[in-house]
């Protein structure tokens, strides 16, 4: 049974809401033990700024900084930047474990009573789509928009369509705007969609390359894919320009531990003990630095080999209508939604997709699709020592038609 005299959660400090069984910024239970001493809540961090890629949300703060009681723990979870993924969904996996706070993961804890947003912050957004819908071609408000219903979905899972489609507007209209161009990136970091969120901050990126926060975003997708090195590259990529920057030093930790580097995991965790700018981010450190010192490297077990194939090759099909239909399958993103690849001739095949409509596609996506698609065939080429032309044509399966012929 949730205490009723406990007013701050005895894990992370925290304010709670009357009756909660969780704690809302932490996920821990909340028992009828003892409660815990009085702990003021900790500082939001400053939400994103219009020259880091973001837009100013001051009148969208000022609302729920406005609110007494509820809205007073409302204001200060949506303020809080989604918190530079909280600076571990690196080492997460796929399903968020229930201590993933809600701010992460846009989802309370299981049983958790039902969190609603307060009038005044429903009122805001009604105003805001309201003006944004009367000025189509104003960016700024578009990627407003955005943003606010980004962090009304923490609240409502609703306004995460919402947020989706504004950011779309925008680059429907202008395909390299950064900022919806990181905010589509941010939702695929919080959905998990490691993939798609790498094309949208890759292409942000290629505009505002000096971005730490997003650079460290990426190299955190790519460690979430599996993907280490890469991973790697980017996070020290950071380090170079900003090197007491401690959300980079810490996950480059946890990329070193993961792949089985423990002094050098060793070595960043010790930086990022310095770097830590609060106790609970110096208890994630000193946790991760306990687990680092009592394994060492002989107690890894080694990695085994990928089994082999069904037609006895390790790694590749023996065919090259295999090869690419693999390809195909693993392609990111669209990979699960192949139904079938029928073969027209040796070197050209009809993809039936479902539910993959391209022409909703962000350009930056549709091109990663492309280009991954065709790396992927001209690999299978050189392996089968295929030099004729090779046609995919993309279509959907339930039309039947073609979305995009694809050539290598």
């Amino acid at each position: 049974m949730p205490n009723p005299t406990m007013r701050f959660c005895p894990q992370c400090g925290s304010t709670l809401m009357a009756a909660a069984r969780f704690c809302v910024e932490c996920g821990a239970a909340l028992t009828s033990a003892a409660p815990s001493a009085p702990a003021p809540p900790k500082a939001p961090r400053p939400a994103p700024s219009a020259d880091s890629g973001g837009t100013a949300l001051g009148p969208f703060f000022a609302v729920f900084a406005a609110l007494v009681i509820f809205g007073g723990l409302v204001a200060y979870i949506v303020m809080r930047q989604l918190p530079s993924r909280d600076r571990l969904l690196a080492s997460a996996p796929a399903a968020p474990p229930p201590s993933t706070s809600m701010a992460q993961n846009g989802q309370l804890p299981a049983n958790h009573p039902t969190v609603k947003l307060p009038k005044e912050a429903v009122d805001y957004i009604t105003q805001l789509e309201t003006k944004a819908h009367a000025n189509p071609n104003d960016l700024e408000v578009w990627n407003h928009l955005g943003d606010v219903t980004l962090r009304a979905s923490t609240f409502d899972p609703k306004y995460h369509d919402a947020a989706a489609e504004a950011y779309a507007h925008v680059l429907k209209l202008d395909p390299d705007n950064p900022g919806a161009l990181r905010g589509v990136g941010n939702l695929d970091f919080d959905e998990h969609k490691f993939d798609a969120a790498i094309a949208a901050y890759e292409h942000y990126l290629s505009r505002k390359p000096d971005d730490p926060d997003v650079r460290t975003d990426l190299a955190t997708m790519y460690l979430s894919s599996g993907a280490a090195d890469q991973a790697i590259l980017q996070y020290k990529r950071v380090l170079e320009s900003h090197p007491k920057f401690f959300e980079a030093t810490f996950n480059l930790g946890v990329a070193y531990s993961q792949t089985g580097k423990n002094g050098e995991a060793r070595a960043y965790f010790e930086k990022a003990l310095k770097l830590a700018p609060d106790d609970q981010a110096r208890g994630r450190v000193n946790q991760m630095l306990a687990e680092v010192n009592s394994t060492s490297v002989a107690e890894q077990q080694p990695v085994a080999p990928p089994p082999p194939t069904a037609d006895g090759a390790r790694g590749a099909p023996a065919t090259f209508h295999g090869q690419v239909e693999q390809v195909l399958h693993d392609l990111p993103v669209a990979g699960d939604k192949v139904a079938a690849v029928e073969w027209v001739s040796d070197t050209h095949a009809r993809v039936m997709m479902n539910n993959f409509p391209m022409d909703q596609m962000p350009p930056f996506a549709a091109a990663k699709f492309v280009s991954d698609l065709q790396s992927g065939v001209a690999a299978a080429k050189t392996a089968h020592k295929v030099s004729a032309p090779v046609q995919l044509d993309i279509c959907d399966a339930a039309a039947g038609t073609i979305m995009k012929t694809v050539t290598e």
